[in-house]
């Protein structure tokens, strides 16, 4: 058998939504990596582990990729030149082995940072899709994203809140991920723009929180692993 490296989405934390497909690669495959952070304080963290143990795998496949957690980016990169290197060695060895990512293989994933290294090495590699947490919160908001002609954005890391009108203004649905630089005004906004929303925290997983209501926001801490659906321009 000649080696092979797929990228496999776990979905956004449900282990039953992981795909029929996806879920059969991960049992036939002979390494798991999957990436794990380490806080400032020291603390080890992965939803992907959380996810993984949860279906019916044999656990000593698991092997664990540091990705720090730091705006520095270099750290990041360098985790991930590690990783290119670990999977290439095991493909050279005729070995079949996968990457995991939360949501889809594609979106904000850990393994779209290996594409460029794979297509430049020659490595056979296969992407196997998944759910991202924003589909999911579509289906847990209970309404749809986008009908017919309508626009939606997916924005992350957002500046001020001009930026976010400019958007509402272009699109039906403005997505917000990765809202750490939005949670000092976002609850303002919200409540004086009157805007229908849709706001989820750690969706898929056993501390799920969803709310439609500023109120239920008022007092709330915003955590990094939360989205905000607007249903703005309809």
């Amino acid at each position: 058998m000649s080696g092979k490296v797929f990228g496999v989405a776990l979905g956004p934390g449900d282990p039953e939504l992981i795909t029929i497909k996806a879920l059969k690669c991960l049992q036939n495959v002979e390494k798991i990596y999957y990436p794990s952070t380490q806080s400032p304080k020291g603390n080890q963290d992965s939803f992907s582990l959380v996810i993984l143990k949860q279906l019916d795998i044999e656990e000593s496949k698991f092997v664990p990729i540091q990705v720090p957690m730091s705006k520095d980016r270099s750290h990041a990169e360098k985790a991930y030149t590690e990783l290119s290197l670990k999977v290439q060695q095991d493909v050279a060895e005729g070995k079949q082995v996968a990457v995991v990512s939360e949501g889809d293989i594609s979106f904000f994933s850990t393994f779209s940072y290996l594409l460029n290294d794979f297509h430049a090495k020659g490595v056979d590699f296969e992407m196997i899709p998944g759910v991202p947490a924003f589909i999911l919160g579509g289906s847990a908001g209970k309404l749809p994203l986008v009908t017919q002609n309508d626009k939606l954005l997916v924005a992350p890391d957002l500046e001020n809140q001009q930026e976010l009108k400019a958007l509402l203004a272009q699109n039906q649905t403005v997505v917000l991920m990765k809202i750490s630089k939005v949670r000092e005004w976002i609850k303002e906004f919200i409540k004086e723009s009157r805007l229908q929303f849709f706001y989820g925290e750690y969706l898929g997983t056993g501390k799920q929180f969803t709310c439609t209501d500023i109120e239920c926001l008022k007092d709330r801490k915003i955590p990094y692993f939360a989205i905000i659906i607007f249903y703005g321009n309809k």
